[in-house]
């Protein structure tokens, strides 16, 4: 068995006769098909998701999302309609179609204006989300799993935002979805709070593994060391350790002072601390910090000695 749910997307205010360029457009609407199948992975449906695309306006598109097999009937407790059709459920919690108690993504970017990493868990599956008013937001799990996906956020910003750039005159994008007879529109008033959810560092769905290493040599590389940057890059051998910041105080105090002005052949003894970052797409993220700077050998630029053994 198969479900289906028809959605309308449309670049609001596109002429008619201009219209958009198909290599400007399709780049977006897969980043919309994405958005909507890589949420299906994150909350956990385990179904094949096809989407396509009929054009049937200047500037609209019906997207189709076509579910394979029965839907998952009762993954959250938020679903209290056992019936209820995995995309719309989707979609909601995305806040791309209206449903009573689901703020989705659009709802919690609107309300932090993107700085979605200030937040509470709750004993009861619950998450509150606080703005920089000390305001509060209570959301469920799914919503709150969706906002710190990397990969919701990312083709979130390139599948509804980034049309607002690309073509300024279209002035909002509007979701339809005709089965709720819902409509959601985003316009110039939410981008800003969407490229700061872009930008924004995410706090969940994170692998993070610390390792000291104590008592190793590294070599500055070239550049400006002056104590003054919050990130530098040396070499560990044939590896280049970057980004790398330094929080030995004593350390950043001889920098800045000029008591030592680092050359690419001297020397340092260290105390390092690797910070390493998987996150749902197996991204990797390395983070190297100076704990503490042992021994500072500074390069000797070697002595010519004459035939009969005195200094030049």
């Amino acid at each position: 068995m198969s479900q289906k749910t028809e959605i309308i997307y449309k670049l609001d205010n596109i002429d008619a006769d201009d219209g958009v360029d198909i290599f400007e457009i399709a780049p977006i609407l897969m980043s919309f098909g994405e958005l909507i199948k890589s949420s299906s992975d994150t909350l956990g449906f385990e179904q094949k998701i096809d989407v396509k695309v009929k054009p049937f306006r200047q500037g609209s598109w019906i997207t189709e999302f076509i579910i394979h097999q029965e839907t998952i009937r009762n993954l959250f407790n938020l679903a209290k309609d056992p019936n209820a059709q995995a995309v719309g459920l989707i979609l909601a919690l995305l806040g791309l179609s209206v449903k009573d108690g689901i703020n989705g993504v659009v709802g919690v970017v609107r309300f932090t204006k993107g700085k979605v990493n200030n937040f509470k868990k709750k004993d009861d599956e619950t998450v509150t989300y606080i703005n920089e008013a000390g305001e509060e937001l209570e959301v469920t799990m799914p919503e709150h799993r969706l906002v710190q996906s990397p990969l919701v956020q990312i083709n979130f910003y390139n599948g509804v935002v980034a049309p607002l750039e690309k073509f300024p005159t279209a002035g909002s994008v509007t979701i339809n979805v005709e089965a709720d007879n819902s409509v959601v529109t985003l316009d110039e008033n939410d981008k800003k709070d969407f490229e700061e959810y872009a930008r924004t560092e995410l706090l969940e769905e994170v692998e993070e593994n610390v390792t000291s290493l104590n008592n190793i040599f590294i070599k500055p590389k070239r550049g400006s060391y002056s104590g003054e940057e919050k990130a530098y890059s040396f070499f560990f051998g044939e590896s280049i350790l970057y980004p790398t910041t330094i929080e030995d105080e004593d350390f950043l105090e001889m920098l800045k002072s000029g008591t030592i002005r680092l050359f690419h052949e001297d020397v340092l003894k260290v105390n390092l601390e690797i910070i390493q970052k998987k996150d749902v797409t197996n991204k990797l993220i390395n983070h190297y910090s100076i704990k503490k700077l042992l021994e500072y050998i500074e390069f000797q630029k070697p002595r010519q000695m004459r035939i009969d053994g005195k200094e030049n």
